[in-house]
């Protein structure tokens, strides 16, 4: 005989906090999309600065860092990484400063990418409309940027 305590539906006292809504959005975006760009041998935050570097040739890795929030002692491993897979290129210094550029290898990867992003986003989105989507993103970005 099942007990009927294990078969009760517990409350949920979370349900009216934007911050739990937010962890378990972003989760079930992020777990399908590191799932689709894994199959190229990169994860999200390496996608993140390869797109960085797509959109700006010759940008510093500190420049990356601060734009994504990521450490600077976690950059030098992370863009050593992308340069030994042969998709991110070292230019010629200035000053102290040496800029990143995407290799042809890298470029072919990051329309890849691309379409790894647009395939999740179309997937999970779907639920909401589309004239809704730009207005819950810059929603989303107020939370989160300063000012």
């Amino acid at each position: 005989m099942a007990d009927p305590i294990d078969s009760a539906e517990p409350l949920q006292p979370l349900d009216g906090h934007l911050g739990y809504h937010l962890r378990r959005a972003t989760a079930a975006m992020q777990a399908d999309l590191a799932r689709r760009v894994s199959v190229y041998g990169i994860t999200i935050v390496e996608m993140s600065a390869l797109l960085v570097i797509e959109a700006n040739p010759a940008v510093t890795q500190s420049q990356i860092g601060r734009l994504l929030g990521i450490k600077t002692a976690n950059m030098a491993p992370m863009t050593a990484g992308l340069v030994d897979r042969a998709w991110v290129k070292r230019d010629e210094a200035v000053g102290r400063s040496v800029g990143l550029s995407l290799t042809a290898q890298g470029a072919t990867l990051a329309k890849s990418l691309h379409a790894c992003i647009k395939a999740n986003e179309k997937q999970l989105l779907t639920r909401l409309p589309v004239t809704e989507r730009r207005r819950v993103i810059d929603l989303l970005r107020r939370i989160w940027t300063e000012g």
